[in-house]
């Protein structure tokens, strides 16, 4: 399969050899229409390529504001932050790089990573943070990641800051955080972690991905009926989504949210950005 799509890509590149490159998202969206046509002779590696591809494909759908890390929680010191509390720091956090700032977070000077701090742990008398300052990447919340992708690609940084339209930092998106849209999903379509555990006790363990519908059948219970004006629609379409609606917030780990109708939903995994999996309990009645 994968082979069927790379002749096709390159054939088509041929046919278009004199006019201007196709934008990126034009070429992907071309391979994907190529595998339509060979998907049902395709194994599972080649669903994995694909699967990959779509995720790629995907990114243009989402904008940063959809995963940044937003303000409250981003991690950063101050520009007269010493050695040892830049240490302190990026140990207790296990980050790889951190903003830099003078007074405020809408001040970044810089971004440092904890590679740079290594030459100066046996020499702390002349370290400077000014001297270690990389260059800031800012963009609008707008942007898709798709472009952002290529943006971070272009650059030794892979970190940036989404600005407001007056300056201000609303959030921090990192490079991992754009390959684990693709990557995440891979992992999930080959059943590395099933999106339902049943347990013992006779609750289940679900993805926070995991399809309402799903839920619903396995419960026997309207989930978003109670939060509905007549005739509207609802949209939202996965668990996660319907715990973030019961707390009117980002909900936190350990956090037990209350159903209508008595179900409950606790957060086993989450982290600043994005629920991951919930334990569902339905009470006796």
């Amino acid at each position: 399969m994968y082979l069927k799509i790379k002749n096709y890509f390159r054939e088509r590149i041929k046919r278009k050899k004199k006019e201007a490159e196709l934008p990126l998202i034009d070429r992907l969206e071309d391979m994907i229409e190529a595998e339509q046509s060979v998907s049902d002779d395709s194994n599972s590696d080649d669903n994995s390529e694909l699967a990959l591809v779509s995720n790629v494909l995907g990114l243009k759908d989402l904008t940063a504001a959809d995963i940044m890390v937003p303000r409250a929680d981003i991690v950063a010191a101050k520009v007269n932050t010493s050695l040892e509390e830049f240490i302190d720091i990026f140990s207790k956090n296990h980050f790889s790089q951190i903003p830099i700032y003078k007074d405020t977070l809408d001040d970044v000077v810089g971004v440092v990573r904890v590679r740079d701090f290594l030459p100066y742990i046996n020499n702390p008398e002349s370290f400077n943070i000014m001297s270690l300052l990389r260059d800031v990447i800012y963009v609008v919340p707008s942007i898709q990641l798709l472009e952002l992708l290529v943006e971070m690609r272009g650059s030794a940084n892979h970190m940036v800051l989404v600005v407001d339209e007056f300056g201000g930092v609303d959030g921090l998106v990192t490079l991992q955080d754009v390959v684990s849209e693709i990557v995440g999903e891979i992992q999930q379509s080959r059943g590395i972690f099933p999106q339902i555990i049943m347990r013992q006790d006779g609750s289940f363990m679900a993805d926070a991905k995991t399809l309402l519908t799903d839920c619903e059948d396995m419960l026997g219970v309207d989930l978003l009926s109670p939060f509905l004006k007549e005739g509207e629609e609802p949209d939202i379409e996965t668990l996660g989504g319907l715990t973030m609606l019961l707390a009117e917030r980002m909900p936190t780990r350990g956090e037990t949210l209350v159903h209508p109708s008595g179900i409950e939903f606790e957060i086993a995994d989450a982290d600043p950005r994005r629920v991951k999996r919930i334990v569902v309990r339905k009470t006796p009645a």
